[in-house]
């Protein structure tokens, strides 16, 4: 898996997508605390919030969270961080 940055963009995101991507990146540098850092960690949820772009507003807090950490458990997994 290649991580690359996120361009930076001057459209906010609605107050409910901004606070799931907050809440997923808080509770899962916790939880990958001492094994991805907490940049990588936000890195790969917002990469995954992009992937789910189609996904219904109402599905996207859960989803999000579940596919940022498998892809951080893959990552951990493979020592690739």
């Amino acid at each position: 898996m290649t991580l690359t940055a996120l361009p930076l963009t001057s459209t906010p995101l609605p107050v409910r997508e901004f606070d799931a991507v907050t809440s997923a990146v808080a509770r899962l540098a916790i939880e990958f605390s001492g094994r991805v850092p907490h940049a990588v960690v936000a890195q790969v949820v917002r990469a995954c919030r992009a992937d789910l772009s189609g996904v219904p507003a109402g599905a996207v807090p859960e989803l999000l969270e579940r596919l940022a950490r498998q892809r951080l458990l893959d990552l951990a997994e493979r020592d690739l961080v």
